[in-house]
């Protein structure tokens, strides 16, 4: 499978989902629609030879893509068990899942293992991402004031007590998707 095509078209919506989640503990649902519609574009570019599936065969492509969606419908039951007990977010659940689409089958247990390792390095680093979500919301807020016409919201961190607790595991999740389209461990 060759990753280049799926990761250019993650560079801006996972940037997105980085600076949504960390500063407003966020994953927008038309951020996952976009993802999504990436998924559907990839497989039709498979019919036109292009894209990440343009090397395989039909049964090659539709394999991949039957792991694939396996994967995403795991994730998002296992996801969605946790979220119900309150130990996922629900946005880290969609974005996990369709980020299994997007990986492939070959590529899905790199993607989990890769995120949960990302995960645990962000929970340790958590004290220097509150400085960052900190000094971030502070310049948003600067933003903000400049160019009222805006509407930025106000970050999360802005306040002295956030409301929301948790580690914005968005950020994990596309460390994840990234350096497993950059590193695959399969071939």
């Amino acid at each position: 499978m060759d990753n280049q095509f799926i990761l250019n078209s993650l560079i801006v919506p996972l940037s997105i989902v980085v600076f949504s989640d960390l500063f407003y503990r966020k994953i927008h649902n038309h951020l996952i629609l976009l993802l999504l519609l990436i998924v559907i574009g990839n497989g039709a570019l498979f019919f036109m030879g292009s894209g990440s599936y343009a090397q395989l065969n039909w049964q090659q492509a539709s394999s991949q893509f039957g792991w694939s969606l396996i994967g995403a419908l795991s994730v998002l039951v296992i996801g969605f068990a946790l979220f119900s007990i309150g130990q996922m977010g629900a946005g880290d659940v969609k974005l996990m899942a369709v980020l299994c689409l997007l990986v492939g089958g070959e590529n899905q247990v790199t993607f989990l293992l890769i995120t949960a390792l990302a995960g645990g390095f962000l929970a340790f680093m958590m004290p220097f991402v509150r400085v960052i979500e900190v000094l971030g919301a502070k310049r948003i807020l600067q933003i903000s004031a400049l160019v009222p016409w805006l509407r930025i919201p106000i970050p999360e961190s802005a306040y002295s007590k956030p409301t929301t607790a948790g580690l914005p595991y968005g950020l994990a999740i596309s460390a994840g998707a990234v350096l497993s389209l950059t590193t695959p461990l399969t071939h």
